[in-house]
């Protein structure tokens, strides 16, 4: 017996209890024998937070359109007599469906919803998150370039150069049936759907329904070149759990790197650099254990450490905690060459079971042929993973939402790059690396998640493209698919990436070596390679004395959502600029922009480059080390509009001071900082030096 859906059922079966239908959350109308109609749009529209809704076991034929549930994420349809799932479109923020068992239903309708629902990541029971990226994203772009075709092979020129309403009408109309008709794309089981994504695609876009189409088939040769380059990338060799291809071209160590830059600024730099290349020869014994967790603590002469009263108001108390040895080759104590080129803390835990610990302790560092998890409060290296012959220079964290017998997890992820142009991705709570991705030719420089979408990781490499791949979810036997996403061309290596934090789908920025750029990284055009989009020129471009076109910014990073702080080596100060401003500034008819500077900051006249910066953005603090081996700190709420129209550079807050260590009966001078980081509620300061040694810092 069919029940009539009334104000008083919705009550009855709603999460909470609430007197509000506005305010429930979850409602269960399974099993009542319901139809489409019984569906009232304006009754189910006042269920304004309504996250979950489950509608199984009835006899609904569709879904009406309009029901107005702008905040549904999971939807179960299941064991009904749907027809048609078009209608689904209207639910954007759905994440989870369940449509099984619905006889009328097709293969296609399964590919119709995953290309209608741009936040679906689940569909019956299982994670379709890479798949659906990737049929949103590559085939989309593969089949308008069909259709592109189609059109300027029978169609274009059948057009006069001023084309009336009328003509417009009539050319369009025969092409959007023919191209229905005849465009191939895909298999044969999958014909329908093509069809209806043909039909998307040549009307759905107004190729033929407006003036604007002329425009639109003029640069259609541009699309179509695009599209063919993206194929042709695609073809590279990408791995899950498999081995990729070997390496086939020369790798690029970035200490070489280093003093090759350095050369040409000054020869005295590279003398001095090729000291630290002679590193420690590794010994040949075999390992008998999977992980190696050791670490050798570094003794600190205290006695040699006299702590001056720092010159910088509101000071930031910070005592020395530990100095390891965690990435030494062989586990050599006396191995104080291997560089450490990154550091970044796990993301926040929640839930944890320690009293007070609102966010991770735990950070990850790479250097050598070597990744470490490290307890920044006891010291203690939990896990450490090692790939023989590789040289680690970027790391990066995700947290992926996995699906474990109905229970939502998350899974803290981390990506790793350098030398040999491969991404591991590796599971930190049990330090097993799940997957190799072969992303670049060529050594990776950079790497970066973006904060959106959880599995789009950016690669930077020496091979000049910033490439984004969707890693996907693995299941629990740690399977998963990866697609190649988006190739951005770069003029020079990339060397540290961000998103724009107000529109992290639409904005990557770059410091390179060339420069400074940024990418219009929007996935719904159908250009699959894409050049730079923005320049930013910064005042030390324009010196008149500096004759060698020395254009490179080696670190950038996002204070808050649009203050973005950028350097270069050499530059003796850190530029603070505003992102909205400078976007205003920009005129999309030249690439090149001036940024507009709000502040220039004191910091060292360091020769070397690939000094990274770091920010803290909630507790508003910039950091980054130089080649003293301290670290120069920026409180950026003391900060005045004064010092903004002084025309001076602003003075850091404090500067740490390289404490001195004391390691079999000598003293360690101060070394070079290549990467600083703290936990977002700057409790931990850690630093990577070139000497193999990782100084933790506690706040106080």
């Amino acid at each position: 017996m069919t029940k009539i859906i009334t104000k008083e059922l919705l009550f009855e079966k709603g999460i909470p209890k609430h007197s509000n239908l506005g305010q429930v959350k979850k409602i269960n109308l399974s099993n009542l024998n319901l139809k489409a109609s019984d569906l009232d749009p304006k009754l189910f529209s006042q269920l304004r937070k309504l996250e979950e809704l489950d509608v199984s076991q009835n006899l609904l034929t569709e879904i009406p359109n309009n029901l107005g549930l702008v905040n549904l994420k999971l939807l179960n349809c299941a064991n009904n007599n749907m027809e048609q799932v078009t209608s689904l479109n209207q639910f954007e923020n759905l994440e989870d469906l369940n449509c099984e068992d619905n006889l009328h239903l097709t293969i296609c309708d399964t590919y119709k919803v995953m290309y209608l629902l741009p936040n679906l990541q689940r569909l019956n029971g299982k994670d379709i998150t890479s798949s659906a990226n990737h049929l949103r994203f590559v085939n989309s772009r593969h089949l308008m370039s069909h259709v592109t075709t189609f059109w300027e092979k029978n169609y274009k020129a059948q057009l006069s150069e001023s084309p009336t309403a009328a003509e417009i009408s009539a050319v369009g109309k025969d092409f959007v049936r023919s191209a229905v008709a005849e465009v191939k794309y895909g298999p044969n089981s999958l014909s329908e759907f093509t069809k209806w994504r043909v039909l998307q695609s040549s009307s759905g876009r107004n190729v033929m329904s407006s003036g604007s189409s002329i425009a639109l088939s003029s640069s259609r040769n541009t699309g179509l070149q695009a599209a063919q380059d993206i194929a042709k990338s695609a073809k590279q060799g990408i791995s899950g759990r498999t081995e990729g291809s070997q390496n086939d071209t020369e790798v690029t160590s970035r200490k070489s790197m280093r003093i090759q830059l350095g050369k040409e600024r000054q020869t005295a730099l590279m003398a001095n650099h090729s000291k630290k290349d002679n590193s420690v020869a590794v010994k040949k014994e075999a390992r008998t254990t999977k992980r190696d967790c050791s670490a050798t603590p570094v003794a600190v002469s205290k006695e040699s450490t006299p702590r001056k009263k720092s010159k910088y108001k509101n000071s930031v108390v910070l005592e020395p905690l530990h100095f390891l040895q965690s990435h030494s080759k062989d586990n050599n104590p006396e191995d104080f060459s291997t560089q450490l080129w990154a550091c970044a803390f796990e993301p926040e835990v929640k839930n944890s079971q320690i009293p007070g610990l609102q966010s991770s302790r735990t950070v990850a560092t790479c250097g050598g042929d070597s990744v470490c998890f490290i307890d920044c409060e006891t010291g203690i290296v939990h896990h450490k993973y090692k790939s023989i012959g590789e040289e680690f220079f970027s790391l990066a964290w995700t947290t992926l939402t996995v699906i474990d017998k109905d229970q939502k997890k998350k899974l803290n992820i981390l990506a790793v790059g350098g030398r040999m142009g491969d991404v591991k991705l590796i599971h930190a709570k049990v330090n097993y690396c799940y997957g190799k991705i072969k992303a670049h030719k060529k050594s990776i420089s950079t790497l970066c998640f973006c904060p959106k979408r959880e599995t789009f990781l950016f690669t930077g490499s020496y091979d000049n493209t910033i490439v984004l791949w969707d890693i996907g979810v693995p299941d629990c036997d740690y399977n998963f698919r990866v697609s190649q996403l988006l190739v951005l061309n770069v003029c020079s290596t990339p060397l540290k990436m961000s998103l724009v934090p107000t529109c992290p789908n639409q904005y990557l920025v770059a410091a390179c070596e060339g420069g400074c750029f940024a990418w219009d990284i929007t996935l719904t055009k159908h250009e699959g390679k894409r050049n730079i989009e923005m320049e930013f020129l910064f005042p030390i471009y324009n010196k008149e004395d500096d004759n060698t076109d020395y254009h490179i910014v080696d670190s950038l990073a996002f204070c808050n959502n649009d203050l973005v702080a950028s350097k270069s080596s050499m530059q003796g100060s850190i530029y603070l600029w505003s992102w909205s401003q400078t976007l205003k500034r920009w005129k999309k008819q030249n690439k090149k922009v001036h940024a507009e500077i709000l502040r220039e900051m004191e910091w060292s006249n360091a020769e070397q480059p690939y000094i990274a910066l770091a920010a803290c953005p909630d507790e508003s603090y910039l950091l980054c080390g130089d080649e003293k081996g301290d670290i120069w700190m920026y409180d950026l709420d003391e900060f005045t509009n004064e010092n903004v129209t002084s025309g001076k550079k602003t003075s850091p807050t404090q500067i740490l001071k390289w404490p001195a260590i004391k390691t079999q009966g000598e003293i360690i001078e101060g070394t070079l900082i290549n990467n600083v980081t703290t936990d977002p509620e700057f409790k931990y300061l850690v630093a990577a030096t070139d000497k193999n040694i990782l100084v933790i810092w506690k706040r106080t």
